[in-house]
């Protein structure tokens, strides 16, 4: 009986120690799981800088108010088509987010004007009926007003260009 008591104490104390590793084993595994997650989100100082730079471009996106400018008169212009004449009338609005550029649309509203005009009746009724060619009419449009604003040297910018109305005979 002596000996069967002497096989199952170093059984135990074996076991005891497997218990103790796995447990440490864990703990580290969970510390570094801790430690990795405070890190990354910047809680711990990893990221801290990019945290708060993201804080201030958020609060600077926040703080832009955007400025609507509506042209006062529609455009309307006249194409040919396979069909007959052609007619549309285009209302535009520019926005962006510095007086400044408001003003200098307005300051050269008769270059705008001449150009948009010209964009305008020098398009096909064909494509201003789909979706995509009136989005890039649009893009036309905005290209245009910043090359003129570009070229007076206009340090502000129109950040987008929207129709109002569009119609189309």
């Amino acid at each position: 009986m002596a000996e069967a008591d002497d096989d199952t104490k170093p059984a135990t104390k074996g076991n005891a120690k497997k218990m103790i590793f796995m447990v440490l084993a864990g703990l580290v595994l969970l510390g570094t799981g801790v430690g990795g997650t405070l890190y990354f989100t910047g809680m711990l100082g990893g990221g801290g800088e990019t945290a708060a730079e993201e804080e201030t471009k958020q609060g600077k996106e926040a703080n832009k108010v955007p400025i609507y400018f509506a042209f006062p008169e529609p455009f309307t212009v006249n194409f040919e088509t396979d069909q007959g004449l052609r007619f549309l009338q285009v209302s535009v609005e520019v926005m962006a987010y510095e007086q400044k550029a408001v003003d200098a649309v307005q300051a050269h509203m008769p270059a705008l004007k001449n150009n948009i005009i010209l964009l305008l009746s020098n398009q096909s009724y064909g494509t201003l009926i789909t979706l995509e060619g009136k989005e890039d009419l649009r893009q036309k449009i905005l290209n245009e007003i910043q090359a003129i604003l570009k070229k007076h040297k206009i340090g502000a910018k129109v950040e987008e260009v929207y129709f109002t109305t569009f119609v189309m005979q």
